[in-house]
C-alpha cells in the first residue's frame, strides 16, 4: 500500500470541513430538539447530569454534560451551542479518510471523505446542537480503535477499544446497533480463539438487552415530544436512502437518486469480494438491518438521525462503489462530479437548503421576535405544546430588552380522560380577566398530544388551536390581520375578548374600564375615550417596544378602513424616531366593521428602534384614510380633544427611553 498520507494532507482536509461547516452556523433559529440541548445543558445541575449517565432512560447523557461544560466556557448563543458539533463534524471527515485509507487505497479514502464533507445530511447534523455529529466521530474512532485491536490485539488496544466503546454508548444508546457490529466482527475475526464463545455469548446477550431495551424503554409520558415514527420497513429503507444521500425526501429526489442507487450497489458488490468485507459489512450493514428489524416489529422509532452514525460508511460504500464501476485506478470523474455537485447544489436550493437563506428549522426566532413587537406586559402567552416553553424562554430574553410574559400552557392537554370540559376550566383559568391572549403553536408537535378533531376540516391544530383560529366566531375578536402567522412549521394566533370573562361559565359580561385621560374626536366620528402607557419592568429601552392601550368608540357606522399611526418625535416638527402605522387590532377588526356605539379597545406596541438615542420623546396620535394618495390630505381631521393637540393628531405625552 502507499505511504500514510501526510499530516499536511489531513490538516488541508480539515479546514476544507471546518469551512463549510461553520458557514451560516447560526444564520437559522435553533429549533425544538436544540431548545431541549440548551435546556439540559443551562438549566440543571452538575449532578444531575452526571447521574444521568447510569440511567438507561437517558439517551444521551454524556452529551448533555459536555454541553454544560462547552456553555460554562463559551456561552449559549446559538453559534456557542452549535460550534461543538462543527468541530466533531469536521473531525469525522478527517477520521473517515484514515478509516477508508486502513481498509482501501488512497482515491477511495479521498473520495469517500469528500462525500462525507459536502453530503447535506451531515451537514446538517454538523450544524445542529444535537449529539448526532459528536456520535459520528466518536463511531468512526471506535472502528479505527477496533482495526488496531485487529491488527494487534495486546491489551492496550483492548482497552482503547473498550473506551471507545463506552464513550459511544454514553453519547447515544443506540450506538448499541453499532457494538453490535463491532463485536460480530471480533466474532468472526477470532475464529480460533479460546475466546471465541464468549465472544458469541456478548453479542447475543447485548443483542437480547437491545431489543428489551427499545421494548421498555421508549418514553410514554404523552405530554413530550415523540421519539420517532412508525413506519413499515420497505418504505423506511427508501426514505433513509433519500435522507443519508442529500437529506432529502426520496420521493422528492426520483431519478436524482440513480447515480447513488448505482454506487450504492457496485460497492456492495465490490465489498463480497474484499478481502476484509467482514468488517467493512459488520460495521454498516448489520447496524442498518438492525435498525429496519427494530421497525419491522411495529417500535415508534423511525428517525433518520438515529442512524446518522451510519453516514460515514455509507459514504465509504459509494466511494468504493464509484471507484469499481469504471475498472480503473481513478474514479470516474463524472459520476463524483454528479453526486457532489448535487449535493452542493440542494444545500443552497430553495427553499429547502440549509444554506438557502430561507428558515428551514422550526423559525422560534422568528415567531418570538414577532410577538416581542405586539404583546403588552399584561397580556398572556400560550404555547403549546407546553414542552415549546424552552425555545420560548430563549429567545425572549434575546430579541428584545422587554420582559415579555412568561409562557403559560395547558399542561394536563392529552392525560387520559382530558375532555371538552377540562380544557373550558383550564382555558378559563388561564384567560378569565385578561384582554388579550396570545397563541404560540407548533401544530405538528401539537398533534402528538392535541390531535385535531375530524368532524371539523378546518382543524388541524386541536382544542387549543381551532379555539383561537374561530376567536370571531365565538363573541371575541381576532387580533391579527391573517387568521395566524406563519414561521416555518409554527403559528401565531391572537385572540381579545371585547368584556370581561367569567370564569364560572366563559360569558363575556360587563365593560372594561376606561383609562382616566384626555379624550379626542376624528372627523366627528372616531372618538378616543381613553389611553395609557403600558410599562415594562425595565421601563422603555431601544430595541423593544412602547403598549399604548386605548379605548375607542364611534358614534356612527363607518365606510372606510382607516389606519392610525403613533410617533415618537424629540419635539414637534422634527424627523419621527419611533413609529407605528396599523389596523385596529393588527388589522383583526377593521374599522368598517365596527358598530355604532361599540366599545373597542385595543393595545397597540410601538417598535423602538435599537440605535434610539435615550431621553424624552413626545407621543402623537392620528388617523389617516389609505385610499387618498396625498400624505396631507389623507389625515382625518382633529374636531375635538381635551388635550393639546394639531390639526390631525392629539399628544398622548411624553416618555423616557432609559
Amino acid at each position: 500500500m502507499p505511504k500514510h498520507p501526510t499530516r499536511s494532507l489531513s490538516f488541508g482536509l480539515l479546514i476544507i470541513a471546518l469551512a463549510l461547516r461553520f458557514f451560516r452556523l447560526s444564520s437559522q433559529s435553533l429549533w425544538l430538539d436544540e431548545g431541549g440541548t440548551w435546556s439540559e445543558a443551562t438549566g440543571r445541575s452538575w449532578p444531575s447530569l452526571f447521574g444521568d449517565l447510569f440511567s438507561p432512560r437517558q439517551s444521551y447523557p454524556l452529551y448533555h454534560l459536555l454541553m454544560k461544560a462547552w456553555t460554562s466556557l463559551f456561552g449559549d448563543s446559538e453559534l456557542a451551542l452549535r460550534a461543538p458539533s462543527a468541530l466533531v463534524g469536521a473531525l469525522a471527515v478527517v477520521l473517515l479518510y484514515h478509516l477508508a485509507r486502513r481498509l482501501s487505497t488512497p482515491t477511495v479514502a479521498w473520495v469517500a471523505a469528500g462525500l462525507l464533507a459536502i453530503n447535506p445530511f451531515g451537514l446538517w447534523q454538523s450544524q445542529d446542537a444535537k449529539v448526532y455529529s459528536m456520535l459520528m466521530a466518536a463511531v468512526l474512532w471506535s472502528n479505527l480503535a477496533l482495526l488496531d485491536l485487529l491488527d494487534q490485539p495486546k491489551p492496550k488496544q483492548v482497552w482503547l477499544w473498550f473506551v471507545s466503546v463506552v464513550l459511544c454508548l454514553s453519547l447515544h444508546r443506540l450506538a448499541l446497533l453499532q457494538v453490535l457490529g463491532q463485536v460480530l466482527v471480533l466474532v468472526l475475526h477470532f475464529r480460533q480463539s479460546v475466546w471465541h464463545k464468549w465472544l458469541w455469548l456478548g453479542f447475543g446477550l447485548l443483542t437480547l438487552g437491545f431489543m428489551v431495551g427499545i421494548r421498555f424503554g421508549l418514553r410514554q409520558d404523552p405530554n413530550a415530544p415523540p421519539i420517532g415514527r412508525t413506519i413499515g420497513v420497505f418504505q423506511a429503507a427508501w426514505l433513509l436512502l433519500g435522507r443519508l444521500s442529500f437529506d432529502r425526501s426520496s420521493s422528492d429526489l426520483t431519478w436524482r437518486l440513480l447515480p447513488v442507487g448505482l454506487a450504492l450497489a457496485s460497492g456492495l458488490w465490490l465489498t463480497w469480494s474484499h478481502p476484509r468485507r467482514n468488517i467493512i459489512l459488520s460495521l454498516w450493514l448489520l447496524p442498518t438491518l438492525l435498525f429496519l428489524a427494530v421497525l419491522a416489529v411495529g417500535s415508534p422509532l423511525y428517525e433518520p438521525r438515529y442512524l446518522s452514525f451510519s453516514l460515514p460508511l455509507f459514504c465509504l460504500m459509494l466511494a468504493f462503489g464509484l471507484a469499481g464501476m469504471t475498472q480503473q485506478r481513478w474514479l470516474n470523474v463524472g459520476s463524483i462530479v454528479a453526486i457532489t455537485g448535487l449535493s452542493a447544489w440542494l444545500v443552497f436550493q430553495q427553499p429547502y437548503g440549509i444554506w438557502s437563506g430561507n428558515a428551514v428549522k422550526e423559525d422560534y426566532r422568528g415567531a418570538v421576535q414577532t410577538l416581542a413587537e405586539h404583546v403588552a406586559p399584561d397580556d398572556v402567552v400560550i404555547v403549546q405544546p407546553p414542552y415549546i416553553a424552552t425555545l420560548y424562554q430563549y429567545y425572549a430574553s434575546r430579541v428584545t430588552p422587554d420582559a415579555l410574559p412568561i409562557a403559560r400552557g395547558f399542561g394536563r392537554i392529552g392525560a387520559i380522560g382530558y375532555d371538552q370540559g377540562e380544557f373550558d376550566n383550564d382555558y378559563a383559568a388561564l384567560l378569565a380577566g385578561q384582554r388579550r391572549g396570545w397563541l404560540l403553536i407548533a401544530p405538528e408537535n401539537a398533534k402528538a398530544i392535541d390531535p385535531p378533531n375530524p368532524q371539523y376540516p378546518q382543524d388541524d391544530m386541536g382544542k387549543v388551536g381551532i379555539n383561537f383560529l374561530t376567536a370571531d366566531l365565538n363573541d371575541k375578536w381576532r387580533c391579527t390581520d391573517l387568521p395566524y402567522w406563519e414561521f416555518n412549521a409554527l403559528r401565531i394566533l391572537c385572540q381579545s375578548f371585547p368584556r370581561p370573562m367569567q370564569v364560572e361559565n366563559l360569558a363575556l359580561v360587563g365593560t372594561w374600564s376606561i383609562p382616566n385621560s384626555a379624550t379626542a374626536t376624528w372627523d366627528h366620528t372616531l372618538q378616543l375615550e381613553g389611553y395609557q402607557f403600558q410599562a415594562w419592568a425595565d421601563g422603555y429601552q431601544a430595541g423593544g417596544t412602547l403598549p399604548v392601550q386605548l379605548a375607542w368608540r364611534t358614534n356612527s357606522v363607518l365606510a372606510k378602513d382607516y389606519r392610525l399611526f403613533i410617533h415618537l418625535v424629540p419635539a414637534l416638527g422634527a424627523p419621527v424616531a419611533a413609529q407605528v402605522d396599523t389596523m385596529p387590532l393588527n388589522g383583526g377588526l377593521p374599522t368598517s366593521r365596527w358598530q355604532a356605539n361599540q366599545a373597542i379597545h385595543d393595545q397597540v406596541a410601538v417598535p423602538l428602534p435599537k440605535n434610539l438615542a435615550k431621553g424624552q420623546y413626545l407621543v402623537v396620535l392620528g388617523w389617516y384614510d389609505p385610499t387618498i394618495t396625498d400624505i396631507e390630505a389623507q389625515r382625518l381631521p382633529m374636531t375635538a380633544s381635551t388635550a393639546q393637540h394639531g390639526a390631525n393628531y392629539i399628544e398622548l405625552g411624553t416618555v423616557e427611553i432609559e
